[in-house]
């Protein structure tokens, strides 16, 4: 495969990689951002602007595209949360679940304070979320991890 072509391949599938942790501490919770007002998606957004590229813009275009009343009873704000969360920004910018994801994963939990207004908004909104059947979810990591599994084991 052609560099360029894995590096393309990689840019798409981005969500289903995870960086190689050398560091397998246990991250400490996130207090606080229980106690967050529910707010509008632009207003919960709002902290992130110094954060991430054009978070306003990429919030219209969220708001653009889930319904006035989802029918799966979230609010219009609650489900274009996590509608932000799962779209790519344009080339050549980290999007928002990129950046968030790489923050929870930082050991300073104070990095976090800015995130929590969009985290109880999107958080509010999954756990509205009726469960999913059971079934077999796979994720892609750049190690190999077949030493760790041996074949026959569990």
């Amino acid at each position: 495969m052609s560099k360029d072509i894995e590096l393309q391949v990689r840019r798409k599938n981005a969500r289903l990689v995870i960086p190689d942790s050398h560091d397998s501490k246990t991250l400490g919770p996130i207090i606080g951002y229980a106690q967050e007002p529910l707010l509008p998606l632009a207003d919960a957004c709002t902290p992130l602007i110094p954060i991430i590229f054009n978070i306003l813009h990429y919030v219209s275009i969220a708001l653009k595209h889930t319904p006035d009343n989802p029918s799966d009873g979230l609010t219009s704000d609650e489900s274009a949360s996590i509608y932000l969360y799962t779209i790519e920004w344009d080339e050549g910018h980290r999007s928002l679940y990129f950046i968030l994801n790489e923050t929870l994963r930082t050991a300073d939990r104070k990095q976090l304070k800015p995130w929590f207004k969009y985290l109880k908004l999107l958080l509010t909104a999954l756990v509205k979320i009726p469960c999913a059947p059971q079934e077999t979810i796979w994720r892609g990591i750049r190690k190999d991890l077949s030493t760790e599994f041996p074949q026959g084991t569990q």
